[in-house]
C-alpha cells in the first residue's frame, strides 16, 4: 500500500484531505503523515483528530515532515501557495517521494523549468500538477476525438466563466491578486492563473490534435481590466491567444460580477464542434450536426487521485496511452500563456460602469451580457470600461 503525506489540511488542503481520507478508509492508500502548520485554525480540528486516530504522523512544517519521513513516503501532496511550489517540490523529490502539486505549476516559466530539471534528476520519481480535469473521462474522450481527425483541425476555442469574488477572497493570504509573494517570488495571481487556470489549460488541450501535449501559445491580444481598487493584477480578462497550431483561443473570465456563470468551452473545428460545461453537459457534433458523443462532466478530483496512485504503482502506466494526469511539461503551457499576458499587456483600471455591492463584491452590471455576445459571435469586441 502506498504511503502518502499531505502538506496542509486547511484551505484547499481540506479538499486534498477529504479525498486522501476516503482512499485511506477504503484501504487503497495509507495517509501516513501530514504537515499541519496552523493547528489552531478551526478547519484543522477535524483533520487533526482523524490523523491522530488513524496513527498518522503529524509535523509542524513541511521541512520537518521531509526530514523525518525521507525515504518512507511514496507520494507527497502539495495543496500550497504558488510561491512555495518550486522549493517544496524539490524538497519532496529529495526526500524520495513522487509529488502532486497544485496548479498552476509555478508563477513563471523559469521556476517550472527548474522543477522539470529536478524531476529528471530524481527519476524515476514523477511530479504531477493538479489540473484535475485532465483526468476527467470526458476530457480524454474529447481529446481522443479531436486527435482522430474526425472533426478536422481545431480552429478556435472560446471560453467564458464568471465566478464572483468579494473582500474575503482577496484577504485570504498575502499574495492574492499580486504579481509576487511578499518574498518576491513570482505568483501572478489573477482569475486566469488561479480559479480559472483549469479552463485555460483545457482550452490549450483542446486547441491541438496532439493528445499528449497542450498547444503552445505564441501570442496574445485583448485587455486586462482592474475593477476592484487596490489590487495589483486584474479581476477581468478578455483575451485572444494564438497558438503554434494556428488555432486561436478566445477567453473571457471575471470575478467582477454578482452572479456566477459556469465555465464553458466551445471548440470550433474544420468539420465539427465540441461543447463542454463545468460539471454540466458536453457533446461532440460533426459538420452535419450529428452527435458523435455526449454526456455530463462530473467532478474529476477522485479520478485524479486514483490515477496518481496507479501512475506511481505501475511504471508502464504512461507508455503508449494518452495522459490522464498533467505532467510538468504539460502544465508549462499554461504558465507560458500567463507569462505572455504579463509581457504583452498592461492592466487597464475600470473607472466607469462599475459598482461595489454587498461584502465588497465589485460588479460591472453589463459584463454577463458582454461575455454572452462574445460567446455567441466568437468575436472579441472589447467594451469601453477604461
Amino acid at each position: 500500500m502506498k504511503r502518502i503525506a499531505l502538506v496542509g489540511v486547511t484551505g484547499y488542503g481540506g479538499v486534498h484531505f477529504r479525498h486522501l481520507r476516503a482512499l485511506a478508509e477504503e484501504g487503497a492508500a495509507d495517509l501516513a503523515a501530514a504537515a499541519v502548520v496552523n493547528p489552531e485554525h478551526p478547519d484543522a480540528a477535524g483533520p487533526l483528530a482523524w490523523l491522530r486516530e488513524h496513527g498518522a504522523a503529524v509535523y509542524p512544517t513541511a521541512e520537518a515532515l521531509f526530514t523525518a519521513e525521507a525515504g518512507k513516503i511514496d507520494l507527497v501532496c502539495l495543496p500550497v501557495g504558488i510561491a512555495v511550489h518550486e522549493p517544496l517540490v524539490k524538497a519532496a523529490l529529495a526526500a524520495g517521494a513522487n509529488v502532486l502539486v497544485e496548479k498552476p505549476a509555478a508563477g513563471c516559466l523559469a521556476a517550472v523549468d527548474r522543477m522539470i530539471a529536478a524531476e529528471r534528476s530524481a527519476a524515476p520519481l514523477r511530479v504531477f500538477v493538479g489540473f484535475q480535469h485532465v483526468s476527467a473521462p470526458e476530457v480524454g474522450r474529447i481529446r481522443e476525438i479531436i486527435a482522430s481527425g474526425a472533426l478536422g483541425k481545431p480552429r478556435k476555442v472560446i471560453v467564458t466563466g464568471i465566478w464572483p469574488r468579494a473582500d474575503a477572497y482577496y484577504a485570504r493570504n498575502g499574495w492574492a491578486a499580486h504579481l509576487a509573494a511578499p518574498d518576491g517570488t513570482p505568483v501572478r495571481d489573477s482569475p486566469i492563473n488561479n480559479a480559472f487556470a483549469h479552463y485555460l489549460n483545457l482550452a490549450l488541450c483542446f486547441a491541438t490534435t496532439n493528445p499528449a501535449m497542450p498547444a503552445e501559445p505564441t501570442g496574445v491580444g485583448g485587455t486586462l481590466y482592474r475593477v476592484r481598487p487596490g489590487i495589483e493584477t486584474f479581476d477581468v480578462c478578455m483575451l485572444e491567444f494564438s497558438t503554434a497550431g494556428n488555432a486561436s483561443i478566445l477567453i473571457c473570465l471575471s470575478h467582477a460580477a454578482e452572479a456566477s456563470s459556469a465555465p464553458r468551452i466551445r471548440v470550433e473545428c474544420e468539420r465539427g464542434v465540441v461543447l463542454w460545461t463545468h460539471e454540466g453537459p458536453w457533446e461532440v457534433r460533426d459538420a452535419t450536426g450529428t452527435v458523435l458523443d455526449s454526456g455530463t462532466a462530473m467532478p474529476p478530483h477522485e479520478r485524479m487521485f486514483r490515477a496518481v496512485l496507479e501512475a506511481i504503482s505501475h511504471a508502464e502506466f504512461a507508455e503508449g496511452r494518452p495522459p490522464v494526469l498533467c505532467s510538468l511539461p504539460m502544465a508549462r503551457k499554461q504558465v507560458s500563456a500567463v507569462e505572455l499576458i504579463h509581457q504583452e499587456l498592461d492592466v487597464s483600471p475600470v473607472v466607469r460602469d462599475c459598482e461595489c455591492r454587498d461584502k465588497g463584491q465589485w460588479v460591472i452590471p453589463e459584463l454577463p451580457e458582454v461575455f454572452e455576445r462574445i460567446w455567441q459571435t466568437g468575436e472579441l469586441k472589447l467594451p469601453d470600461w477604461k
